[in-house]
């Protein structure tokens, strides 16, 4: 049931991602620690779904901007050649 709960969240708050005000990627990242943090008890540093698919959306609507730098080295050193830092 809990994870039916949360799956059905995530999808809902996957909707919303290119309609925020922050970047998709940075909304993602935000909602991949919550979903981290309440099934896992901690969050994980790495790219999660949502933020991929934030910094997908990113890509695509031109909004590729990355002002973070911790996170501009993770999305480089990733392993996804897929990943634009």
């Amino acid at each position: 049931m809990l994870r039916m709960l949360v799956t059905a969240a995530a999808a809902t708050a996957a909707l919303g991602l290119a309609a925020c005000g922050d970047s998709a990627e940075e909304s993602g990242e935000n909602l991949d620690s919550a979903i981290e943090e309440a099934t896992q008890g901690e969050e994980n540093l790495g790219d999660g779904p949502f933020e991929q698919a934030g910094e997908n959306i990113d890509e695509a609507t031109g909004n590729a901007g990355n002002d973070d730098g911790a996170d501009a080295l993770n999305d480089a050193t990733d392993g996804d050649p897929g990943t634009n830092p």
